[in-house]
């Protein structure tokens, strides 16, 4: 399988980064508003259950080398225009079991130019993973964007093959007044699968559009309506494309000076096979809170979601960080991430699945561009069976990840 529409191989994207930054770098040292922040790691990890299998005997043990870079070429001028482009490759290496190798590649890329009464935005992805990594979201304990929080997991992490996905997602904020504003957004996925069995992960394209209007109700509280609208696609000649629409009402509030919510609440509607529909209740809380020496992030979200099973899925997530310095040199983080996730519709190639992984890790900055990451990670995985599959129970799978990471960032000031 795979969409040759969009696909790029790793080392096309390696020299279309290459390229890109050597062309974006500052020509002489006057070029104040440009920044080049380099970041390497190594690191050695070990994980005992890396395919999360149910069954012990198929179990897979992996020890190995872990190798990362990447750089963040970041452009502003005056604060009307500003620009990010973030490559980044990840490289395993299991000396043992070389078949679980992966080389991961990632493209982020950033555009904003803000006018007197209109902002607009323009993003652009680009993910190429091995399924192992790609179908398995991880905890992330530098969260900054909620939007940049994936959902599009199934968790078969046992297949072999890789994914590429493409993201492409445009927007333009406007002023109406001192007091309210229109934003509009669309979110585009392409998302495709090489090298893997036929039928068990569907390439597919997932268009979602919003539409947010925005009002100040007070110095610290704003209003805000969203109506959205969304279209899953797989490509396949049995399965069929999902519609949807959608509204949400909610608010967002400055609690403090330093902390911020966000609750929404709505309705969406997905049509179904057979002129069949289906209503669920939507929403999301956010919780933001950044001192000198504490950073958390929390959001509870139920949305309805498209990823590889070739429908669309309603999904209960929780993502949760919290980072404190325990001094000057020593910091230490918690991070959560679970979801349950409920298909929709008749039609799939998974079933039903609870998903937790608890992260705990400690920071020692040895000096401001040499760190020492220590991380632990507990990943639960319970899977029910695809609708219309008999004589398959529930299944539990867990693993137990162990990393040591190495990292230099001569250019980045840490984060706490």
């Amino acid at each position: 399988m795979g969409s040759p529409r969009m696909a790029m191989n790793g080392k096309s994207l390696l020299v279309l980064c290459g390229v890109l930054a050597i062309g974006m770098l500052p020509k002489s040292a006057e070029a104040q508003e440009w920044r080049f922040e380099p970041i390497l790691k190594a690191g050695l990890v070990s994980d005992d259950n890396a395919n999360l299998s149910a069954r012990l005997d198929e179990e897979v043990d992996l020890n190995g080398y872990l190798l990362e870079a990447r750089a963040d070429i970041k452009y502003s001028l005056s604060n009307i225009t500003s620009f990010l482009l973030q490559p980044r490759v990840s490289i395993k290496e299991y000396p043992d079991d070389s078949e679980f190798d992966s080389d991961d590649f990632y493209l982020r890329s950033t555009l904003i130019h803000r006018a007197q009464s209109s902002t607009i935005g323009f993003r652009v992805n680009f993910d190429q993973q091995s399924v192992r990594t790609a179908e398995r979201t991880e905890s992330d304990l530098e969260i900054e964007d909620p939007d940049e929080i994936p959902d599009d997991d199934t968790g078969r992490v046992g297949l072999d093959g890789d994914r590429s996905r493409w993201r492409v997602s445009p927007y333009w904020n406007y002023q109406l007044s001192n007091v309210s504003s229109v934003e509009a957004t669309v979110d585009y996925f392409n998302t495709s699968y090489d090298d893997i069995i036929p039928g068990t992960l569907i390439d597919y394209t997932d268009t979602r559009l919003n539409l947010n209007y925005r009002r100040s109700i007070s110095s610290t509280t704003n209003g805000i309506i969203t109506v959205t609208g969304r279209r899953y696609d797989p490509d396949d000649v049995i399965l069929e494309e999902n519609n949807g629409y959608g509204v949400l009402g909610g608010f967002e509030r400055a609690l403090s000076p330093k902390t911020r919510l966000v609750a929404m609440v709505g309705v969406e509607n997905t049509d179904q096979a057979m002129g069949q529909s289906d209503t669920d209740l939507i929403g999301n809380v956010t919780l933001t809170r950044e001192l000198e020496t504490i950073r958390l992030f929390a959001r509870y979200q139920r949305a309805i979601t498209g990823n590889g099973s070739g429908t669309v899925e309603l999904r209960d997530t929780l993502n949760m960080n919290f980072n404190r310095r325990l001094n000057e040199r020593i910091s230490a983080g918690l991070g959560v991430r679970a979801y349950q996730a409920e298909q929709i519709g008749e039609f799939s190639t998974i079933g039903d699945r609870d998903y937790v992984q608890l992260q705990t890790q400690f920071t020692w900055y040895v000096t401001k561009a040499f760190v020492i990451e220590a991380d632990y990670r507990y990943t639960v995985l319970d899977r029910s069976p695809a609708a219309g599959v008999v004589g398959v129970n529930e299944q539990r799978s867990n693993s137990n990840e162990i990393s040591l990471w190495f990292v230099y960032q001569p250019k980045t000031a840490p984060r706490l």
